[in-house]
């Protein structure tokens, strides 16, 4: 048991703890699995290079101990989340909790978090076992290490592990750009983390280099800056996007200081602090976000941010549990004379389909009368086929008949519009062109300034291939004759919030600008100057009022009965007389009907003086913080009768 290894433990699991809980100056805590993938690569690859060098390695006693050490607290974890997850997730996430459960048993957790996450998934961090991709990735590594190993040579191992470190290395550098999200999840993009430490394994391995490399003028040079690193990057994030060069810097950081293993390093106080953390690590990282995301689930509050006392509880808590999981079930089973045995390895097995069999029982405790999930379903407008992500090219299932009269045009605020236009024939039937968060500006495009390290990206490329779509849009426009009018629509947060830039193009040249509501605007008069040039009346359908809070989500819990914590009155949106001014989506619209553009605000019909309404006779107007439901849609079609309310002011 190495002290400055079980010190590393424990610094990468209170970084990523801290990360999760927002508590302290970690920005970038979430470098903490970056660190604990180097210390599993060199561990394992340690112990399965000694094992084949002595020629007692057995795949089955390899297998048979790592489930031994892993298996026991994550069931744990997993039988006791499942318990709690009726009374506090909604039926859709209670869906994608099942699956979560399947995956993490299956060691494939990784795979399925990656096909939950999209733009109209539910978020991230509502998902109780989303900290199990990267324990699913890490199993992943280790089907294919030993079985590398075991058919190499000894001479060629390092090598093969280098060659496979870069190539891994390069996917990511090139992932990162193009598949943001499947480069964060997959072990293609990710093992070079964990073959950082598997190279460290094997140098350490050749003849003497216990002795020799420790004293290495390289490494002894390094091990200062690289402990530097390690304390320092969780608050100091490096770089736009994750993983990137944060990441590189804490593994090669992480390989430096497991190389050098100073001593002075293993007998500081601090080192051993941090030793005793993580000999808990484990337990810790395991429980420690079920807590925090079930919390978040029952935390409905227009404050987004849960408040400091109930994320220190929600920490206190954690640490009670990881405790007693280590003091009860994981150290006593790690340290139990179990041997492996056919008949063991089959009750494992039935346990693991036991756990995953929990997965429909946990979805048909939290059934209700009524089926929320298809309430609150995504509102892709005609469907999904028309959340474009290239050119606008129409397909048949975007027209909703041979020759529509209205294009709706704009991101997922245009696509919500389009069953309630559907619900009334006298609109002339339906053309759908959207892409999400790609409002319909001409030559102007959001870009975010800081991407979540495992959401979707909205860089450079991304808003330059929303202008594209912008325009091949306005193309089609142009050679349809039979399009009257055109609705235009966007959620417009993107194009004036503080944490976008404006990419404009002029040219074959762009550039970045802060966002500006006049500039907007203007943009947004320039689409309908040229709409109105091709022959085209146009109508702008502001957004409805956007919450602070996911509002399906706080109704269905408000009418569910289920755990709850802050939900505003009747899950109403406040509103106020300063509302125009202070909120700068209404100022947008304001400055956009001044330059002559017509509007339809559904916010005249919901608002009162006091509060928006959120449902009404009994049905949910919104599915999330500001998409409308396929009802809701419906119904406010039907009540502000949009087909006549386009007709008497599109121009």
């Amino acid at each position: 048991m190495r002290t400055d290894i079980q010190a590393l433990r424990g610094l990468a699991v209170l970084l990523v703890v801290l990360y999760h809980f927002k508590i302290g100056p970690t920005e970038a805590g979430y470098l903490g699995v970056d660190v604990f993938f180097v210390i599993s690569g060199y561990l394992i690859t340690t112990l399965v290079a000694k094992g084949i060098e002595r020629g007692d390695f057995r795949l089955t006693e390899f297998y048979f101990r790592r489930a031994k050490r892993l298996l026991p607290a994550a069931y744990v974890t997993m039988l006791v989340t499942a318990v709690c997850a009726p009374w506090f997730l909604n039926q859709q996430e209670l869906k994608d909790f099942a699956l979560q459960v399947v995956g993490a048993v299956t060691f494939t957790a990784n795979i399925v978090l990656w096909q939950q996450t999209g733009y109209f998934e539910g978020a991230s961090d509502l998902k109780p076992l989303l900290h199990t991709w990267s324990l699913s990735l890490e199993e992943q590594y280790y089907m294919i290490l030993p079985a590398a190993l075991m058919l190499l040579p000894r001479k060629f191992w390092l090598r093969a592990i280098i060659a496979a470190l870069v190539c891994s290395l390069a996917l990511c550098l090139v992932g990162a750009s193009v598949k943001p999200v499947a480069t964060f999840y997959l072990l293609p993009t990710r093992a070079w983390e964990l073959l950082i430490g598997s190279a460290g394994a094997l140098w350490m391995a050749a003849p003497d280099a216990s002795s020799r490399i420790p004293k290495s003028p390289l490494v002894r040079a390094l091990f200062f800056p690289s402990l530097a690193v390690l304390l320092l990057l969780g608050a100091l994030p490096v770089g736009d996007r994750h993983p990137g060069i944060g990441a590189l810097l804490i593994c090669l950081a992480t390989v430096v200081v497991i190389l050098r293993r100073h001593e002075g390093f293993e007998q500081a106080a601090l080192a051993k602090a941090l030793a005793r953390v993580g000999d808990i690590s484990y337990s810790l990282y395991l429980v420690h976000w079920p807590i925090i995301a079930l919390i978040k689930n029952a935390w409905v509050s227009q404050d987004a941010e849960l408040p400091l006392t109930l994320r220190l509880s929600a920490l206190a808590l954690s640490l009670t549990s990881a405790y007693l999981l280590y003091r009860f079930v994981e150290n006593p089973i790690r340290k139990a004379h179990i041997r492996y045995t056919p008949a063991l390895a089959a009750k494992t097995g039935l346990i693991s389909v036991m756990l995953m069999a929990i997965a429909p029982s946990v979805i048909h405790a939290g059934k209700n009368a009524v089926d929320y999930s298809e309430i609150r379903r995504t509102n892709f407008g005609l469907g999904k086929a028309c959340e474009y992500d290239s050119p606008f090219q129409l397909k048949s299932a975007c027209s909703s008949g041979e020759h529509p009269k209205l294009l709706v045009w704009g991101d997922s605020y245009a696509m919500h519009l389009v069953p309630g236009l559907l619900s009334q024939p006298q609109a002339g039937g339906v053309i759908q062109a959207t892409r999400s968060v790609c409002g319909p500006f001409l030559h102007l495009a959001p870009q975010r300034l800081k991407n979540p390290e495992s959401g979707l990206i909205y860089d450079r490329a991304w808003a330059e291939s929303c202008i594209e779509f912008n325009d091949s849009v306005l193309e089609f426009v142009k050679k349809s004759p039979e399009i009257e009018t055109i609705v235009l629509s966007s959620m417009f947060a993107q194009y004036v919030g503080e944490d976008w830039v404006h990419v404009t193009r002029s040219g074959n040249s762009t550039r970045a600008l802060p966002p500006s509501i006049d500039n907007s605007a203007e943009a947004l008069a320039g689409t309908v100057a040229a709409l109105r040039a091709a022959g085209k009346k146009v109508v702008l359908i502001a957004p409805p009022p956007r919450a602070d809070f996911n509002v399906g989500a706080c109704l269905e819990r408000l009418l569910n009965g289920r755990i709850s914590f802050g939900a505003p009155n009747n899950c109403a949106i406040p509103w106020d007389a300063q509302h125009q001014t202070q909120n700068p989506v209404p100022a947008l619209v304001l400055q956009a009907e001044k330059l002559g553009i017509p509007v339809i605000r559904p916010s005249d019909f919901l608002c009162k003086s006091e509060a928006c309404e959120t449902m009404i006779d009994g049905t949910m107007i919104y599915r999330d913080e500001g998409h409308l439901s396929h009802t809701g849609s419906r119904l406010l079609a039907t009540r502000m009768d949009w087909a006549k309310l386009i007709e008497q002011r599109a121009r």
